[in-house]
């Protein structure tokens, strides 16, 4: 099985950042602008064990489903995913939350998988995915991190 692992500080406690991210309409908010659109979800309101989140995603010149299961929630700790249907041999997201100094949190995404077989593994190869991964992981990453920054650093809503 090949391994990726990419980590972020996240401004936010364990508990919080835990939350958000049980939220699968949140993962959307990791995506590059340009990608957003070549992405048509299907989830839930918060992830839970048994969860399905099915996408179709328009990637290497073709539209390719995806449907992933939540495996497990093991709250405020860890969140894991696992591909049921869609190109690769075998998928598996696991997103850790560790405490971090000031009040923040240490979230490390590791995917272990097999890429494709049949004609899309002769250009999908464990290179391609590594540096599409390096590429979409880390970015989505970073603009989760200044998402939640700038959250902080909105002002609340006036009521009246």
């Amino acid at each position: 099985m090949e391994v990726f692992v990419a980590s972020v500080i996240l401004p936010r406690s364990r508990e919080a950042a835990f939350d958000y991210l049980c939220r699968p309409a949140n993962f959307l908010k990791m995506l590059p602008g340009d990608a957003a659109g070549h992405v048509n979800a299907k989830l839930p309101p918060v992830m839970e064990a048994g969860s399905l989140l099915e996408f179709n995603v328009k990637a290497w010149g073709t539209s390719i489903q995806f449907v992933h299961e939540v495996t497990t929630v093991l709250v405020p700790d860890k969140i894991e995913v696992q591909q049921i249907k869609g190109p690769f041999k075998a998928w598996i997201q696991t997103l850790t939350f560790a405490d971090a100094p000031q009040g923040q949190t240490l979230l490390t995404n590791t995917i272990q998988f097999l890429p494709p077989g049949g004609m899309l593994g002769f250009i999908v190869t464990k290179k391609v995915i590594h540096s599409n991964l390096e590429q979409w992981i880390n970015h989505g990453l970073e603009l989760l991190r200044t998402a939640l920054e700038k959250e902080m650093s909105d002002p609340p809503p006036f009521e009246l």
